[in-house]
């Protein structure tokens, strides 16, 4: 039986080199995974093509891209919802480590990349 209960700060890894993801649930229609992100990392602007993608930030704050140019600054305790097809993605720009939960909800899990 697969976990229920998650504890994203005691989970969530990191890199030196980039962006890291680790998955904690997957299932027919939802991927959930924690996002640990160190200062001057990046999530690459994509979108998905199949479904939305729920961002929760856990700790931190990161610059978060809208697509078209715009960006704006997501803190603890934001969520912010991309639709199908929506431009999202983010850089910490900030000099502290960022945590973030990702809850992806499409019938097949799908990524493409796109312009901040």
């Amino acid at each position: 039986m697969s976990p229920r209960t998650f504890n994203a700060e005691q989970l969530v890894r990191f890199s030196a080199e980039k962006a890291t993801v680790t998955e904690l649930s997957i299932t027919d229609f939802t991927s959930i995974a924690v996002w640990g992100v160190r200062p001057g990392q990046e999530v690459p602007a994509h979108t998905h093509p199949d479904g939305q993608d729920t961002w929760v930030m856990v700790r931190g704050e990161l610059t978060y891209y809208l697509g078209g140019g715009q960006r704006r600054t997501i803190r603890a305790g934001d969520l912010d919802v991309a639709d199908k097809n929506q431009v999202h993605g983010a850089r910490n720009e900030s000099s502290a480590d960022a945590i973030f939960l990702s809850i992806y909800s499409a019938p097949k899990l799908g990524w493409e990349k796109a312009e901040p």
